[in-house]
């Protein structure tokens, strides 16, 4: 018959065979305690994760408008194109008739100044430009480009 004796481990009473060597005992109630700190640590973890505030719900679908954008000018885009490719001649041309379509638009009137400039001929250049910035005074780039048309015509002398 197996006999059980009740043996005090660091002040903690284990029931254990009493075939069992001490160290063996040692090595069990180390496992016990290794798994009960574990098992607080992941219901720690599981009751923190339920405090968690659930982020806020989408809102439905609701009709938005997107910002309107300027349709495309092709004059522009071909211009642009001829100013990329060193055209400035034929940039010019395409600017001109995207402000004939277009008269109202800043933009054409700034690319026409950006046009004129390279090809060194400040004086347009600094009169489309300054119509560029009075149509449309937000246009950063036709200031931008004013005051080098004026530095490029000052270093010039012409």
């Amino acid at each position: 018959m197996d006999t059980t004796t009740i043996v005090e481990i660091d002040s903690i009473p284990v029931i254990s065979p009493a075939s069992e060597a001490p160290e063996e005992r040692r090595v069990i109630l180390d496992l016990v305690l290794a798994a009960c700190i574990c098992l607080a640590a992941v219901g720690y973890w599981l009751w923190d994760t339920k405090t968690i505030p659930a982020p806020p719900p989408k809102p439905a679908a609701t009709l938005t408008t997107e910002p309107q954008r300027a349709p495309r000018d092709p004059f522009n885009d071909e211009g642009y194109r001829l100013f990329s490719a060193a055209d400035y001649v034929g940039a010019e041309a395409q600017f001109r008739k995207a402000i004939s379509a277009n008269p109202k638009a800043a933009i054409g009137y700034c690319n026409l100044g950006a046009a004129l400039i390279a090809q060194r001929k400040y004086d347009d250049a600094i009169a489309a430009l300054r119509t560029a910035s009075a149509l449309d005074p937000s246009l950063v780039l036709a200031q931008n480009n004013l005051n080098w048309a004026l530095e490029e015509k000052a270093k010039s002398g012409r």
